[in-house]
């Protein structure tokens, strides 16, 4: 993991629903963490994250209830994050994300997802080291490709949100 897929992760709308995932040959489980996720800014409820290297990716699993939610981070050509349509089973780009590193909490699509997750956010930290040293808030844009096109941190993301907004 490194400071990039934190970026790559502030992504775009998806649908929520359910989905039934088979083990792709190979896949590797990184860890399982039990935690609390909001789906449509509602309130957090409990959820299971299950991390897993598939191919050139690393999917992250989480189970709501009996929705299943995926997201993939690659590393190359250039990181990107992507999102799983329940519905259509395909593959596609988020388009913002953010992170609250004080709160453990990552969140993709305007807050539509969010989830604590402390593993993969103090790796995401430690990597990023004097870079993230003391930050506290993170925000990406995507494009329709999955590239990062807009990044903030801590209060630079309210002022170019107040910019938006304009």
């Amino acid at each position: 993991m490194t400071s990039l897929r934190l970026l790559a992760l502030l992504g775009s709308a998806i649908s929520l629903g359910t989905v039934a995932l088979p083990r792709a040959a190979g896949a590797q489980t990184l860890y399982s963490l039990d935690t609390t996720c909001s789906i449509q800014r509602m309130a957090p409820v409990p959820c299971v994250v299950e991390a897993v290297d598939v191919g050139d990716a690393t999917e992250y699993r989480h189970r709501v209830g009996n929705r299943t939610l995926v997201y993939r981070v690659f590393d190359e050509p250039y990181v990107r994050i992507e999102a799983l349509n329940p519905t259509s089973n395909t593959w596609g780009p988020v388009r913002n994300a953010t992170i609250r590193f004080s709160a453990n909490e990552l969140c993709f699509n305007d807050r539509a997802f969010c989830v604590v997750n402390p593993n993969y956010l103090n790796s995401v930290r430690e990597e990023g080291g004097p870079a993230l040293a003391g930050r506290d808030r993170m925000g990406l844009s995507f494009g329709s490709n999955g590239r990062t096109e807009i990044a903030c941190f801590d209060d630079g993301c309210t002022r170019l949100l107040e910019a938006i907004n304009r």
